[in-house]
């Protein structure tokens, strides 16, 4: 079965995660910190990453960067898990190579059903997928911008 990298700085949630991917046949790793995380791509890489944001010292966009700086477990599938919900940051994941964005709390089974999926897809549907969220963050920032101006009405 496919191999999982937990990556979150809070013991309960790695606990649960595991928990839960085991339980669905998942073979799983965990890091507690983005070096930790880092360490664990170089020794091998896994086929998904479920990687938190908000860590201290080194957070999971810093993950990403070195990730892709590194060129560490290019083919693995990585799932954002995160309490942050602001457009910015879901950009920012996107732009850094995440194939899906899922916010605390989850949901358990929804999480394997896209832990089975992501695995499921080709390399082509996720860049596909990031493009398309791209494009969907830059339309709606373009038309926040259009309604903050001076003077914009909804009808102008």
């Amino acid at each position: 079965m496919a191999e999982v990298l937990i990556v979150d700085d809070d013991d309960d949630i790695r606990a649960i995660l595991a928990f839960t991917l085991e339980d669905a046949g998942f073979e799983v790793r965990e890091a507690a910190d983005g070096n930790q995380a880092v360490a664990a791509l170089e020794a091998k890489a896994p086929d998904c990453l479920v990687l938190d944001v908000m860590m201290p010292v080194f957070d999971g966009f810093g993950v990403l960067r070195t990730r892709r700086q590194s060129n560490l477990a290019p083919d693995a599938r990585v799932i954002l898990l995160t309490a942050r919900t602001a457009e910015r940051d879901f950009v920012r994941g996107w732009e850094l190579g995440a194939d899906e964005y899922l916010t605390k709390p989850f949901d358990p089974d929804e999480l394997v059903v896209t832990v089975l999926r992501l695995l499921k897809s080709s390399p082509a549907q996720l860049n596909e997928r990031r493009e398309s969220e791209l494009k969907k963050a830059e339309l709606l920032e373009r038309l926040e911008s259009a309604f903050n101006r001076p003077g914009a009405t909804p009808l102008s």
